[in-house]
């Protein structure tokens, strides 16, 4: 595996996996104890020891690289003694470790290979054929030892195809933030690396080897996607691609070419209904580009793949350019249209280029309005700051699907399913997966509230697919990405899991009669204070404990950012500080929901949340729960 970037012609090389089956074994040590002995220092003999300890256990694990290829050492020596002869240097361009950044957020044992590494080579180098070795990287060895990371997914074991994007989008957060430390290098997916991560993944275990933390921008900048995505349909036919574009590059014989990759879904950037408008805010490059992507969904409709249309409403277009948006995704039957609620940080707006309150509600009234006149769902996202509800809203139907021509609409509240009351979004999810994975079952009976008066909707189950028309055709196959919003044409956004408070009131119950203090977002807050009232007589652990509840923000991007996945283990500590400073409490343990961090527990910079313990003295106990998408 790969731990290095290297810089060519403006595109980039990076994996830990790429190129490695390529490599000739011959040049690779066989094993630790043919490692040759250390070149001796008259005065360092211990240090010589344990130098040579480090290195024998880091090349176990790895081998060492000089500009992108695996090289053969004879030996390792301290650096001369200045005024001392030096040997002939193999001089090549250092290359930086953004590749071993992007996997050792995944992965932390990366990083103590790496600066291992960096402290031998601080000391002394690896010496070839009488040369000095510029080595500027390192590869996994054995890579069946390190193909055990969850994959859901082929596609999520492959991970990002490009980090790279053709726009430049007067609304892209990624603005400004280049110095902060999220950034990760520019990468292209090589072709290499899509083999080597085929070859390591495991669709019965679901598992492949470690992902990578790199951002996925535009996959088509990569000029290997298509053939990317022909490999991976190939290798596992019958899983589901999912691709995010701009839409720039999606000609009649590209869309050609991804219909032959079905089952596919497509997510559709457009953020302009002129051509006009898309030039002007989104700047793609090539020439011609804004034509291309207000042409694809008439074409996607042509070709019959599934798609989802976006938009983010910068003030710099006007609202009636989005209303004419969704017009035309409805017309081309679009699966559903994302409204993103624009947001910005102090990084890209060091002024605030509009107040967040008045400027999305404005936004919200023009959904509602085109809801009147389209077919297809409109869902604006973060959903939860217009639905502050656990219950489960329904936000619209799929055309031509069961639930569409049964008569459910926007707004519906679904109490009940099959006379069995329903209280949460994630509980009608259950529900409906396990109906809708029952061949024998011909219909779903739910009654709904609708303007104060319950109504009582059947929903029939497709039986012949073959009957259906697009785009629900294609999202009533099995293992749709959408689950049983595709099999049913429901849309129904994301939320909070009545389990996570159970949880909460486990944790509370470990400090009796102490300060806990519980960090939730802006947005679920609404949620939480109705949860809690769900939970009825078990909510009364407050009362075996100080119960606190503070909500911090993301004040690391400041801005108007207010998802809580985007803060940062500083962002923590710093509003920890000021709660205590404020409320003269110091709380005993912290509480935090865990959806911020990845699975190594790492925040967006790569922070490790015990870093909040480490400098504030006080315990952080995580909440369980997984990030709500919409």
């Amino acid at each position: 595996m790969e731990g290095t970037q290297a810089q060519h012609g403006g595109a980039t090389r990076d994996s830990l996996a790429d190129r490695l089956e390529a490599a000739p074994s011959a040049r690779r040590p066989a094993d630790p104890a043919d490692i040759p002995p250390l070149a001796r220092s008259d005065t360092v003999s211990l240090c010589v020891r344990l130098l040579r300890r480090q290195l024998e256990r880091i090349l176990r694990l790895v081998d060492p690289e000089v500009g992108g290829d695996l090289v053969r050492f004879d030996s390792f020596g301290f650096r001369p003694v200045p005024g001392t002869p030096q040997r002939s240097r193999d001089v090549r361009s250092r290359v930086r470790y953004e590749a071993v950044l992007s996997y050792s957020r995944n992965e932390p044992r990366i990083d103590v290979i790496r600066n291992g590494l960096e402290r031998a080579l601080r000391l002394g180098e690896f010496i070839g054929e009488g040369r000095a070795l510029a080595v500027d990287g390192f590869r996994l060895r054995d890579l069946a030892q390190w193909a055990y990371y969850g994959a859901g997914s082929l596609e999520d074991n492959i991970g990002s195809i490009s980090s790279y994007c053709n726009c430049d989008c007067d609304f892209c957060y990624e603005k400004g933030t280049r110095e902060t430390g999220i950034a990760l290098g520019r990468v292209q997916l090589s072709l290499q690396e899509v083999a080597t991560r085929l070859k390591y993944y495991s669709a019965e275990k679901q598992t492949g080897l470690v992902p990578s933390s790199r951002w996925s921008l535009e996959p088509f900048a990569n000029p290997h996607c298509l053939e990317i995505l022909e490999r991976m349909h190939a290798a596992a036919p019958n899983q589901w691609i999912n691709l995010t574009t701009s839409g720039s590059h999606l000609t009649e014989e590209v869309v050609a070419r991804l219909a032959r990759l079905r089952p596919i879904m497509l997510s559709v950037s457009l953020n302009a209904a002129s051509v006009e408008v898309r030039a002007r805010t989104m700047r793609d490059r090539p020439p011609g580009s804004a034509e291309t992507a207000l042409a694809s969904p008439a074409l996607l409709r042509k070709y019959e793949i599934p798609f989802v249309g976006s938009y983010v409403p910068w003030p710099s277009k006007p609202l009636s350019d989005m209303a004419d948006m969704v017009r035309l995704l409805d017309r081309c039957d679009a699966v559903s249209v994302r409204i993103c609620l624009p947001s910005y940080t102090r990084y890209s707006h060091p002024d605030p280029p509009f107040d967040t309150r008045s400027y999305w509600a404005e936004i919200l009234s023009v959904c509602d309005g085109l809801r009147q006149e389209v077919s297809i769902p409109i869902r604006p996202t973060p959903a939860m700051y217009q639905m502050r509800t656990m219950r489960p809203v329904i936000q619209g139907t799929t055309k031509y699907s069961p639930a569409c021509e049964a008569g459910l609409r926007y707004g519906d509240l679904v109490v009940e399913i099959e006379s069995e009351p329903v209280y949460t979004r994630p509980e009608v999810s259950r529900w409906l997966a396990k109906r809708f994975a029952d061949q024998e079952l011909r219909a779903t009976r739910f009654t709904v509230e609708r303007n104060g008066q319950r109504v009582e909707v059947e929903v029939p189950h497709p039986q012949d697919r073959q009957s259906l028309r697009y785009p629900h055709y294609w999202l009533a196959q099995p293992d749709t990405p959408l689950g049983w919003v595709g099999g049913l044409g429901l849309h129904m956004a994301d939320g909070p899991e009545l389990t996570s408070f159970v949880r909460l009131k486990e944790l509370a119950e470990e400090y009796p009669g102490k300060h806990v203090l519980f960090l939730i977002s802006e947005l679920m807050e609404p949620c939480f204070q109705e949860g809690m009232a769900m939970l009825g007589e078990m909510a009364s652990f407050v009362d075996a404990v100080s119960f606190h509840v503070a909500m911090p923000r993301c004040q690391f991007w400041g801005g108007n950012m207010v998802v809580a996945d985007l803060w940062t283990i500083q962002d923590l500590i710093e509003q920890t500080t000021v709660w205590i400073e404020t409320s003269g409490v110091r709380p005993d343990v912290v509480i935090v929901p865990s959806s911020f961090l990845n699975q190594s527990g790492r925040d967006l910079l790569g922070r490790c949340y015990l870093e909040f313990e480490r400098e504030l003295g006080i315990g952080l106990r995580l909440l369980p729960c997984y990030r709500i998408v919409l």
